[in-house]
């Protein structure tokens, strides 16, 4: 059997051809000459003129009828150059995503929050990286710290925010962290509290108060600070109710139906009902933290953790 030709709309060969012969002959239509187009390519003359003849001998027909002036297409040559521009313009695009993606300018990140980072330095962290990173889609996710640490490791969340404590007792080799923030602990008291007027209270002096506080089995190490610093000031806090939810605890110490030791984040919210002053004891401090894999490489997550470290 002999090897028949194979028509040029089915040519293998296209390996041979690079974008800067459909450059060229873009520009030689768009300068109307080969002479204007030389000038704008910044290259030779003759050298652009066999480059053209090249290219139409491997396709197969003429792109430019060089008997008129100015030089005119060909109905092939025209609709061959509409189509080769959209390539060329496709090509750039690509580069132009590719290289924003690779800057981290372009794409989504998956963070998880609690309500301290929420209630504190979230909006302004938020409000930074939209200034600067406009076309990155930021899901935030409100998890407590246990479902966030597991969501971390199994690579369902990019970033989380939570206490530092949290993480130090996991002995996690998989994560790492930044430290966003420190905070203590305030007293949040009823607005018609016989200690409201006071601008800082002893704890010693709560002794007998009814307390709302979170739960061992969803903030354990928060409620355990909160108790080893009850019992340095000599008694145990008597507990009337758990509240998982800050807004909760809030509502019930309105409510009059006890007091609680909250983080100072809390102060941010404007709630009707309750005051909150300080510890005239040395409170501890809570760390807040970013936590993240230690082997994600994401360009997004390393931009999202600058503008952490410049506003922390």
């Amino acid at each position: 059997m002999t090897n028949a030709k194979l028509p040029y709309h089915k040519w293998s060969n296209w390996d041979e051809l690079e974008l800067r012969h459909l450059k060229y002959a873009i520009a030689v239509n768009q300068k109307q000459g080969f002479t204007n187009a030389a000038a704008y390519l910044e290259i030779d003359q003759g050298f652009l003129s066999k480059q053209i003849k090249w290219l139409e001998k491997k396709i197969g027909f003429q792109l430019f009828d060089r008997n008129q002036r100015p030089l005119k297409l060909t109905d092939a040559g025209n609709q061959f150059l509409q189509e080769a521009s959209q390539i060329l313009n496709q090509v750039e695009r690509a580069i132009e995503l590719g290289q924003r993606l690779s800057r981290g300018e372009k794409g989504r990140l998956i963070i998880g929050i609690n309500t301290s980072i929420a209630n504190s330095k979230l909006p302004d962290i938020l409000r930074a990286f939209h200034e600067k990173f406009p076309e990155v889609e930021l899901v935030l996710q409100e998890l407590p710290s246990y479902e966030q640490i597991e969501k971390l490791r199994n690579q369902q969340l990019d970033l989380g925010f939570f206490h530092l404590h949290n993480i130090q007792n996991n002995n996690d080799d998989v994560l790492t962290f930044m430290p966003v923030l420190q905070e203590s602990l305030v007293i949040v008291l009823p607005e018609n509290h016989r200690f409201a007027r006071r601008t800082s209270i002893s704890l010693a002096a709560l002794a007998n108060e009814q307390f709302i506080l979170p739960p061992h089995n969803l903030l354990y190490n928060l409620r355990e600070q909160i108790n080893c610093l009850c019992i340095d000031a000599g008694f145990k806090p008597k507990v009337r109710q758990e509240a998982a939810w800050i807004s909760t605890v809030l509502s019930l110490v309105a409510g009059g139906m006890g007091i609680s030791l909250l983080p100072a984040n809390v102060q941010n919210l404007q709630r009707n009902g309750v005051v909150y002053r300080s510890i005239q004891e040395k409170s501890p401090m809570l760390e807040i933290v970013a936590v993240w894999q230690r082997d994600n490489v994401s360009m997004i997550l390393k931009n999202f953790r600058d503008v952490i470290r410049n506003l922390a």
